[in-house]
């Protein structure tokens, strides 16, 4: 997967536009009845149920426009052909990050080996970036016991924690679950963004608030 740390509207202008062309690699296969499985189950595998204008950005110079969703349960993109039928991708390993709407999700492959893989929000704008894997588990029934005051659950999907990344380049991705972890990974200018933090109360449950943490630090690094 090719990087550029450059932003990402000035990334994009580095694709050229190959639509309708996909490589033949990826594999795309019509969904048909792929999601019969949970037809009977409650809530949705997906970040949004309808399909939004996006576009995927592969091999570091090809760009395609298309309708997209992302389906968070299974880690897959779908997008919807000429004829309007849902279709999928078998394989993803040459895309390196897609636009839905006003989100920008990267992919990371399982073969680079980092810490996480699939695809993950993107916060910032160049690396180092904090990154969002956004999670949805599938929970079977649940019979309501005596003396509890619960419902009975059905079959369900749900949405759970999400776990946030810092990509510090394209060779390392870590694991952030505090503020303290952030700035240490971040490495320079720790003291002045420990005093940032604890000035605009940036909480590690709150990616926006995170995401502002790191844009305060490529302003320190730009600054310098």
């Amino acid at each position: 997967m090719k990087w550029r740390l450059l932003m990402l509207h000035l990334l994009a202008s580095n694709y050229l536009i190959s639509q309708p062309e996909i490589p033949a690699s990826w594999n795309q296969q019509a969904m048909l009845d792929a999601n019969q499985e949970l037809i009977d189950v409650q809530g949705t595998p997906y970040l949004f149920e309808e399909f939004k204008p996006g576009e995927i950005y592969y091999s570091g110079k090809h760009k395609i426009e298309l309708p997209l969703r992302l389906d968070l349960y299974r880690d897959r993109l779908e997008y919807q052909d000429e004829e309007s039928a849902t279709m999928v991708f078998l394989n993803q390993d040459e895309i390196d990050y897609v636009s839905i709407g006003k989100d920008v999700f990267v992919y990371l492959p399982q073969s680079r080996n980092y810490k996480v893989s699939g695809f993950l929000k993107m916060w910032n704008a160049k690396l180092p970036s904090l990154l969002t894997k956004m999670n949805i588990k599938y929970f079977k029934a649940e019979e309501a016991k005596p003396f509890d005051l619960h419902e009975p659950k059905p079959d369900r999907l749900e949405r759970i924690m999400d776990n946030h990344f810092i990509m510090i380049s394209e060779e390392e991705v870590e694991r952030v679950s505090s503020v303290k972890k952030l700035i240490k990974y971040l490495g320079a200018h720790s003291a002045e963004l420990t005093e940032y933090a604890k000035k605009t109360d940036i909480s590690s449950n709150d990616p926006n608030d995170m995401a502002e943490l790191v844009n305060y630090y490529l302003q320190l690094e730009q600054a310098h």
